[in-house]
């Protein structure tokens, strides 16, 4: 006979409902009603970031800023408020929340998101098409967030660094195609056409043949019709002088990638200050290469940072003299190395450039020998000077300078500025460039669809990438300040 004891162990460890009564936390009934239902305010805790995703967007005067809408109409149904609906993009992004339908679905399930947008729950449609239509309005909201980091002290306009990256597009690479690419293919089709043809003819000389010519024609319609595609696409290519085309996004640019080799995409411009790695400028460009961006890029910093830039560090990518010289004039100090040749004559025992002196007087270089080398030829095309001496082959020196009975030496129209950028760029501050600037793309590519953009063409694609840099920067900003340092400088 079992004692009370063993019995309660029974009980105690017998199945009820297929589960063993253990001491588990127990959930309130579904259908137990509360005397005192939560509000909304309650869904997040007061340190959490999404209140300063609120409270900076709704320090926005969003008519001043140009969003779609934000001036309603008398009569009509109410659209959505443009602050609603650039919040709930910055928590998306924040988040590595692209797709629209998704935030749709967020809008009904997302404690965060209901907090944020107050219970309204617009549909995919409407949260696409703000993105598509207000490009323009976010980068300005850009720009002003980078005024408040400003005043916050947390940009100093000391350093800055510039740097690019490619993003990939939304369309695939497979339509993407060269000139070259296009007469290879309008080639081929052209023997295939021949080649039809010559079993057309083949077949008329022969009075017993198995050739279904029915067939034969009906491929031959479709060669033209391809053939015919083909041609008028390499027609419009030469008319606009242009070398390439992408058939289902026409804006994407084949370019060079790195370790990725070739992309369809974009060359995303990124100037970020080095006090605490805030992106103060962006561009997003249809430029593959970096040599034409340095002006454009400084001028548009020294613009947002209210003419408080001292210096600016890119790479050799960006050495442009013009443009070096053109910043100088606007009191920005450059260093960038110089992105030029050396003309050693295939050994490197040879005198180099740096030791020839220029004698701005005589407009000449003397060479280690003390022989002038006098102005010889104006390159307009290359934008340089020539500079030669001859009779080499007499001088004692001749044998660590030239194998030649002359030596030139050639001088860009703006020495000075490449020559002042050189050294500007000590290795210092080339450490510091990288260490300032090629972080933000990595992030930047984890909070964009790994660096794919998923809006198509260059403006909605330049939009999506302004919300990237925004939600980049307010995440630095509250790693910085904490949510709370944040929220007393914005309210």
């Amino acid at each position: 006979m079992k004692t009370a004891s063993q019995a309660g162990k029974i009980a105690v460890n017998s199945p009820v409902h297929g589960y063993f009564c253990m001491r588990h936390l127990q959930g309130q009934p579904r259908c137990q009603t509360s005397l005192l239902p939560p509000s909304i305010e309650e869904y997040v805790p007061e340190n959490h970031p999404v209140r300063v995703i609120d409270a900076f967007v709704e320090s926005l005067d969003v008519i001043e800023m140009g969003f779609d809408k934000a001036r309603t109409a008398a009569t009509g149904r109410r659209p959505y408020h443009p602050g609603d609906l650039l919040k709930l993009y910055i928590y998306a992004y924040l988040n590595q929340t692209s797709s629209t339908r998704r935030l749709e679905k967020e809008c009904h399930r997302n404690l965060e998101v209901l907090w944020l947008m107050k219970q309204l729950a617009p549909d995919f449609k409407t949260i696409a098409d703000f993105r598509k239509d207000n490009g323009q309005a976010i980068k300005r909201v850009c720009r002003q967030f980078v005024l408040f980091c400003k005043q916050a002290g947390l940009v100093s306009g000391q350093l800055v660094a510039i740097d690019g990256s490619k993003f990939k597009a939304a369309a695939s690479k497979d339509q993407a195609l060269t000139r070259k690419q296009l007469e290879q293919q309008v080639g081929k089709l052209e023997q295939k056409i021949d080649h039809y043809l010559g079993q057309l003819a083949a077949s008329d000389q022969q009075t017993d043949t198995d050739l279904n010519q029915a067939k034969v024609h009906d491929a031959l319609a479709y060669l033209q019709s391809h053939k015919a595609e083909l041609q008028d696409e390499l027609k419009a290519l030469v008319e606009n002088d242009d070398t390439q085309t992408c058939r289902t996004e026409p804006e994407a640019r084949l370019m060079k990638s790195g370790r990725e080799g070739m992309v369809v995409g974009y060359n995303a411009q990124n100037a970020v200050d080095a006090e605490h790695q805030l992106v103060v400028h962006h561009e997003l460009t249809q430029v593959g290469g970096d040599n034409r961006q340095l002006e454009p890029m400084a001028k548009a910093s020294l613009a947002v940072l209210e003419d408080e830039l001292d210096t600016i560090v890119a790479d050799a990518g960006y050495s442009n003299g013009e443009q070096l010289e053109d910043i100088r004039k606007a009191g920005v100090n450059v260093a960038a190395p110089s992105n030029r040749s050396v003309n050693n004559q295939g050994t490197g025992d040879f005198f180099q450039k740096s030791d020839f002196t220029y004698l701005p007087d005589a407009d000449a270089y003397r060479c280690p020998a003390g022989q002038l080398l006098h102005h010889k030829i104006r390159n307009t095309h290359q934008k340089r000077h020539l500079y030669v001496r001859t009779g080499c082959s007499q001088c004692p020196l001749q044998g660590q300078c030239t194998t030649a009975d002359r030596r030139w030496v050639t001088r860009h129209f703006h020495e000075e500025a490449l020559e002042q950028a050189q050294w500007q760029a000590t290795p210092e501050r080339m450490v510091r460039r990288m260490a300032t600037v090629e972080p933000t793309f990595a992030t930047l590519k984890r909070l964009l669809n790994k660096g794919r953009l998923t809006c198509w063409g260059l403006a909605s694609a330049a939009s999506e990438y302004s919300l990237g840099v925004l939600c980049y920067n307010l995440m630095r900003v509250i790693n910085i300040l904490g949510v709370k340092g944040a929220l007393a400088r914005l309210c």
